[in-house]
């Protein structure tokens, strides 16, 4: 049986779209994983060597249940493209040309991007060029904050008012409370400085060279600022703290644990290992279905990666309908909290875990849709947002 029948369901996906180019040997994918809420889809354009056409649909996925938890009449996508992130100058430019003049069909029915692991919103441009087509939004995306993209900001803040929200639930006091962070790179950077803001104490960090653990808590100012200068390196030049193996971030006992990298991470391999009370994530499905069961019987209170990193989502929504980047940060606020707030008060009187009622109530959506009983359009998506941030 081929690799993508095994990914079907009732959901989808309902396009896997592979695309070669031979003259750049760009070679990429595009999953669009469910249009029953809305004909427009949306995800990021993943770029790493070593992507599976498995973990794009997983991720496509995971945006059909953002969407549809944001109640946002969207449909799910993802995009991968096989190339080492690292690529620049006029290589990058032509892969990126290349993955646009592949996907144009696409675009032009509806797919929208945005960046994620690997891209930056500066690609999109080229991907559209390719394309021969307009830029899609209003420019926020390419905004800069502390010169870095607005949505690393964004997309960081709506994982620490997820993690809040969790922490007031769980009757945890944000201010002093302990975080671990795993990745420090686009979004991790933000997080670290939102939460830290809010009170809490980063005491742990890690990226694909190690983890830094100090139990008082790390200077987050400084390590952004040699971010800045180093890069990845700004971890292994820290010195004011242990140096340890990554592998380490998740068996910290810690209050708020923030996976922030790759699928998968926590697993039945190393799920008796967490001692965290709290998980907001950046990260997509960053534990495997069996694990989040495990870790809800142990009383972990998990907020679903696709509410706690919606932020990205956000920001889009609010690109698209002319929105500046304070209404981003309020929307998030919002949007975020009240989801999680009221997803976390259901889960525990239904007595399941958040993960799965989140999930169920969109594929409820997604079959009342397609028996047309849901009105629900884009345009009154938009209204109803702009009336919400005053616009």
């Amino acid at each position: 049986m081929p690799e993508w029948m095994n990914m079907t369901n009732e959901l989808g996906p309902e396009k896997i779209v592979h695309v070669y180019d031979p003259e750049t040997g760009m070679k990429g994918v595009v999953v669009i994983d469910c249009t029953a809420l809305g004909m427009t889809t949306g995800g990021g354009i993943r770029m790493l060597p070593d992507i599976t056409t498995q973990e794009i649909f997983q991720l496509a996925r995971a945006m059909t249940y953002k969407f549809g938890t944001l109640g946002v009449p969207i449909g799910g996508a993802k995009s991968g493209i096989w190339a080492d992130p690292a690529v620049s100058g006029e290589e990058r430019k032509n892969l990126m040309r290349a993955f646009g003049r592949a996907v144009k069909p696409l675009i032009v029915a509806g797919l929208a991007f945005g960046a994620d692991i690997g891209t930056e919103a500066e690609d999109l441009d080229f991907v559209f060029e390719g394309a021969e087509l307009p830029p899609q939004g209003t420019g926020l995306m390419a905004e800069k904050k502390d010169g870095e993209p607005i949505e690393n900001h964004v997309t960081g803040y709506g994982v620490v008012v997820a993690a809040e929200a969790a922490c007031e639930f769980a009757g945890i006091d944000m201010n002093g409370a302990s975080v671990a962070i795993e990745g420090f790179g686009k979004v991790g950077g933000g997080v670290a400085r939102y939460i830290t803001e809010a009170g809490a104490k980063v005491v742990a960090l890690s990226t694909i060279d190690g983890m830094i653990l100090n139990e008082d808590g790390l200077d987050v100012d400084l390590l952004l600022e040699k971010r800045k200068k180093v890069g990845d390196k700004a971890i292994k030049e820290y010195e004011k703290a242990e140096h340890l193996d990554k592998e380490r971030i998740f068996s910290l006992p810690v209050d708020i644990l923030i996976p922030g990298a790759r699928p998968y991470v926590i697993d039945e391999k190393n799920v008796d290992e967490v001692k965290a009370k709290v998980i907001s994530s950046i990260a997509n499905i960053p534990i495997t279905d069996e694990a989040e069961e495990t870790l809800f019987q142990k009383g972990v209170l998990i907020v679903p990666d696709f509410v706690s990193n919606a932020g990205g989502t956000v920001l889009g929504i609010v690109d698209f309908i002319g929105g500046s980047s304070q209404h981003a940060f309020d929307a998030c606020k919002e949007l975020i909290g009240s989801n999680t707030r009221t997803l976390l008060a259901d889960a525990r009187r239904e007595g399941i875990d958040p993960r799965r009622l989140a999930t169920r109530r969109v594929e409820e959506k997604v079959a009342a849709a397609r028996r047309g009983e849901d009105a629900a359009s884009i345009d009154d998506a938009i209204n109803q947002m702009k009336e919400r941030l005053g616009l």
